[in-house]
């Protein structure tokens, strides 16, 4: 190198260490303003300081030009996207400068993680680094998130200044009801919705719905909304979602023929959104798009700026991304939206909502999701929905870590992600854990299955061979970790979901005993586990692992047919249980049933259609009924059975001549996927006394 090189190479080095920030002890926080958050933004930060560098870092009003200082202001230029912030040095100054109150939050822990090395792992669990010195280069870091809209909805990320630490803002439902976080820090944005059926109740049904195009019903459901909004604490930062029932049947009332039901629905959205937006004008008002209303009517004007579309596709392949040919109509449809909307919610599916601890090897392509809808300028937010009703879902603590980075920037890389919250949770096992993930991802590919917000529990991926495989993985990697370290504990949570699946299909496999000791000591350490899955109390799963399942008989006209493919067999455990219990049955195909009294006539037994695939099926179902000894004659004549297609028909059947002691397969009905509405198979006790019991062995579709 010529001196001349040299002396400026040594200049430009001069100059950069000239510009750059040291933090240490000598820091001093200054607060930009008088206001609130900056009050709370500066202590938290001071906090995290204290605790890195070990010792107190003074927090001052003013600015001293002799100070290593950190500054913190406000900006309210309006020149960036809400939440956004910049981080710049500046000689021995370090600035965060936010265009809200959130934004500010965001900052101050932004530059913790990413400057300083801190990691909010999940709401109990943080890895704060310690050092006593750690310079920052010049830089000006500009942070815009990619979505107006963000949030994970987990159990996990309840908690509001966990999700505010992860750059979360949304807050639906029950996080609505007491937010810890707007008292001591700031609001999130709020998200409610309300149904058809809370503002009209049980007026102007129609087809398991509403009439929509009334305009009595319209006025009625103003009128009840009104009276919800008024109760609320304000109407800024709020997002109202105005639903139709969680049912793919819809009313034809006022609907034109050839044109989609989604019309009749837009009509009585539109009417409350300009209705309420005249009182409410800070609020934005949002059309679900979701099942029957997902697809837009033929002929849409462009909506209105306070109105936008809460789109949920909910029938996906969650293998792939929406964007692959296998969901391309969903894309389709979403793409269509937004040439009437530039304000869209996506309501995306995260977790197996049949079992929330099953593996769901979904993560790749819900990344990729990601990064595809924030190429969509329409697209304004984004909202995940998990394990919400209980801890311990599939993965639930990296899921959050790593979408919640994701959803602030989709540019960046899920595998470096997730080894990244892989090191800091798991500590030395990290690389089985990684291992694990990138396994149950290839044996989904190679299976060709399906991921559905219900997935079946008999899917190939979740194969005994499959699951052992992954156990042995797992277990190679607890090896290496300290029982009752908190790395130990956090590891333990990744063989729930394998435990169960190969304990309720009463399959041999190795080590079964230590296995089912290992599930039941891990739900008995860890009770905030309250759900297995949705609507399921975590009671009920460690009720069945209490009986011994045998392997289940196949009908012989079954036997020479695929299963999985030309027929398919849905056990007890697999069907919705409203009010059934899940009892020890010898008569049963594998030794397990579903009873319920014959006095009840809930729709005790009931299985979703949603996972099966297109063609024509016919439905049995195996049932065994008990009569009551003391019948008379004239009981004989009354109903043993009720069973249906949901909404397509209901049947039933006379107790007379048409059950022994054992069970009898009944055929429910012939579905098309193809061109039919069906959503749901029944069953439900008759209702009277002259039926003691009325036991339900398996639901069975096969093809026609």
């Amino acid at each position: 190198m010529s001196k001349v090189l040299f002396v400026f190479a040594l200049v430009l080095l001069t100059l950069n260490n000239l510009f750059a920030f040291e933090v240490s002890k000598n820091n001093v926080i200054v607060k930009g303003d008088t206001s609130h958050i900056v009050e709370i933004a500066s202590s938290d930060l001071s906090f995290y300081l204290d605790n890195i560098l070990g010792a107190k870092i003074t927090i001052v009003s003013k600015s001293k030009s002799n100070k290593s200082e950190i500054i913190l202001q406000k900006l309210q230029t309006h020149t960036m996207k809400e939440d956004s912030f910049k981080i710049e040095v500046k000689k021995d100054k370090l600035y965060i400068k936010a265009e809200n109150e959130r934004g500010l939050l965001f900052g101050v822990y932004h530059f913790l993680d990413h400057y300083l090395g801190c990691k909010f792992l999940a709401p109990d669990f943080d890895f704060i680094p310690h050092f006593n010195t750690k310079t920052i280069d010049e830089v000006v870091d500009t942070q815009e998130p990619a979505f107006v809209y963000r949030e994970l909805f987990y159990k996990e990320s309840d908690d509001p200044v966990f999700a505010f630490k992860l750059l979360l803002n949304g807050r639906l439902g029950h996080r609505t009801v007491f937010d810890e976080a707007e008292t001591t820090y700031t609001s999130g944005i709020k998200s409610y919705s309300y149904t058809s059926s809370e503002l009209l109740g049980d007026q102007y049904e129609c087809n398991g719905q509403h009439q929509y195009n009334n305009p009595l019903a319209q006025k009625k459901a103003f009128s009840s909304l009104t009276k919800e909004l008024a109760s609320l604490k304000d109407d800024k930062d709020i997002y109202v979602t105005l639903e139709h029932e969680d049912r793919g049947s819809y009313c034809e009332d006022g609907l034109k023929k050839g044109e989609r039901p989604s019309k009749t629905f837009l009509t009585y959205v539109e009417y409350l959104a300009k209705a309420a937006h005249k009182k409410y004008n800070k609020m934005y008002f949002y059309y679900q798009a979701y099942l029957w209303s997902r697809k837009p009517p033929r002929i849409v004007k462009r909506l209105p700026s306070y109105l936008g579309v809460n789109f949920a596709g909910i029938e996906a392949n969650f293998a792939k991304p929406l964007l692959s040919n296998e969901n391309k109509e969903i894309w389709h449809d979403l793409q269509n939206w937004g040439t009437f909307s530039d304000d869209i919610v996506i309501w995306h599916y995260t977790i197996n909502f049949g079992g929330y601890m099953y593996p769901f090897p979904n993560l790749y392509a819900l990344a990729k999701d990601i990064e595809n809808f924030a190429k969509l300028d329409f697209v304004k937010g984004v909202f995940l929905q998990g394990s919400y009703e209980t801890f311990g879902g599939d993965l639930a603590p990296l899921r959050v870590w790593v979408f919640s980075k994701l959803l602030w920037n989709p540019k960046q890389d899920i595998d470096f992600l997730i080894s990244e919250f892989c090191h800091y949770y798991y500590g030395k096992a990290a690389d089985d854990v990684v291992r694990y993930i990138h396994t149950i991802h290839d044996l989904l590919d190679k299976s060709g299955d399906k991921l559905t917000v219900k997935t079946s529990i008999d899917s190939s991926y979740l194969s005994t061979k499959n699951l052992n495989n992954l156990d042995s993985i797992l277990t190679k990697g607890l090896s290496k970790l300290k029982q009752n370290s908190p790395y130990w504990k956090h590891y333990q949570a990744l063989f729930t979901g394998i435990d169960y699946i190969r304990l309720i299909r009463g399959e041999a496999f190795p080590h079964k005993k230590r296995v089912k000791k290992r599930f039941k000591q891990y739900l008995q350490n860890n009770p905030q586990i309250t759900a297995f899955s949705e609507g399921v109390k975590i009671d009920n799963v460690l009720k069945i692992l209490n009986i011994d399942r045998t392997k289940e008989h196949i009908p012989s006209i079954l036997k020479k047919l695929r299963r999985n493919h030309d027929w398919f067999s849905f056990q007890e455990y697999q069907m919705e249980l409203c009010c059934a219990d899940i009892v020890e049955d010898p008569k049963a195909s594998d030794g397990v049933s579903a009873v319920m009294d014959g006095s009840s006539n809930e729709w005790g037994f009931s299985l979703p259609l949603r996972n099966l695939p297109k063609g024509k099926w016919t439905v049995y179902a195996d049932v065994r009924i008990v009569k009551n000894k003391s019948n008379g004659v004239l009981d004989k004549a009354k109903l043993a059975l009720k069973y249906g297609i949901y909404p397509t028909f209901t049947k039933g059947i006379a107790l007379i001549g048409q059950f022994g002691s054992g069970y009898k397969r009944i055929k429910i009905g012939t579905i098309d996927t193809n061109n039919s509405n069906a959503e749901s198979v029944w069953l439900s006790p008759p209702g009277n006394t002259a039926v003691q019991k009325v036991y339900v062995d398996r639901i069975y579709y096969v093809r026609e």
